[in-house]
């Protein structure tokens, strides 16, 4: 029965030999080291491919710095002309009004010395009007009324109406058909538009 039993139990186990000596593997073999000219070729493509790199990426910096001036300069100068239009614009207003100042002046004393330059300006303002144009009412201011009936020279079927707001030496002459503008103001405007015009288009 021991017997038995022993062999039962020897069945359930692995027979033990000792290990062979020497049948260790060996250990890898380490992968064989750069050469010089090797490290050399490695270190000069890197320089090269940086290079490279860098070379594109200075390029298109370079392109965004100068797109960017390009844009403020543009700014720049579009926010330049803009004063400088305005400028033009408010040194012909002023001139217009200079103008203006000058000539009421000039005309006051004018019409005091000769008086029958308004008699003048009222005829010719007529002689503008369509031919027969009837119903004539001429407006003029006060003092330049008052010289025009004293000439005798307004016809007798004008209509004079004083108009205090018109600067004296101009007239406004209105029709049943027509309305003519010869006040002092409108005629210089005309004067003034007419010499500017030129100079522009004279400018290159």
């Amino acid at each position: 029965m021991n017997g038995i039993l022993d062999r039962e139990v020897a069945a359930g186990f692995t027979r033990w030999e000792p290990p062979m000596v020497g049948d260790t593997p060996p250990p890898p073999a380490e992968p064989p080291r750069p050469t010089v000219s090797e490290l050399e070729a490695i270190e000069r493509q890197a320089r090269e491919e940086g290079y490279a790199a860098g070379h594109r990426e200075g390029l298109a910096a370079g392109r965004r710095e100068i797109e960017a001036r390009v844009a403020r300069l543009e700014a720049m100068l579009a926010a330049a002309a803009q004063p400088l239009a305005r400028l033009d614009i408010e040194v012909e207003e002023e001139l217009a009004r200079l103008a203006v100042t000058i000539a009421r002046r000039v005309l006051a004393h004018e019409l005091s010395v000769h008086p029958q330059r308004i008699v003048e300006t009222v005829h010719r303002a007529v002689g503008l009007l369509p031919a027969g144009s009837r119903e004539l009412r001429v407006h003029l201011h006060p003092d330049d009324l008052k010289l025009l009936r004293e000439s005798g020279a307004a016809d007798a079927g004008w209509q004079l109406i004083a108009d205090p707001a018109l600067s004296r030496g101009g007239c406004r002459i209105e029709s049943t058909q027509s309305r003519l503008d010869a006040t002092l103001e409108a005629r210089l405007t005309a004067v003034i538009d007419a010499v500017l015009g030129a100079e522009k288009g004279d400018a290159p």
